[in-house]
């Protein structure tokens, strides 16, 4: 994925200041886990497609500073962290993971059900 200086640099200066930089991301890749379930892993695939269509650059399974591990992260999306939920309800992310995320971060993300039909609005 091509990215425009500008782009290029708020994606740098987000990372710098929330990633783990021992790990570098695929910019544009999709990694799936074998501990996660068909469905969440072929939804994660959704979500990436509608963002690189979007034109919007993004990586998964991206470990940050805090050692957490959000299923996308999307720097210069509307909200940057995109979790996909399947065997987990918003309340269970909010009580058992989302303090792992830096306070900077807290609430900026967005739960995304794979439980539902696809809609690209849901994630916007």
């Amino acid at each position: 994925m091509k990215l425009s200086s500008k782009v290029q640099k708020e994606v740098n200066d987000w990372w710098r200041i929330h990633g783990d930089t021992s790990y570098k991301p695929d910019w544009g890749k999709i990694k799936l886990s074998v501990a996660n379930t068909r469905e969440h892993n072929l939804r994660v695939c959704e979500i990436c497609i509608t963002l690189l269509e979007m034109g919007l650059p993004f990586a998964t399974e991206a470990r940050l500073k805090t050692g957490v591990r959000p299923d996308i992260i999307a720097p210069t999306h509307v909200l940057p962290i995109i979790e996909v939920l399947w065997s987990e309800t918003n309340e269970d992310f909010l009580e058992k993971k989302s303090e792992k995320y830096h306070p900077d971060l807290f609430g900026k993300w967005i739960l995304h059900s794979a439980k539902h039909e696809y809609n690209p609005r849901l994630i916007m």
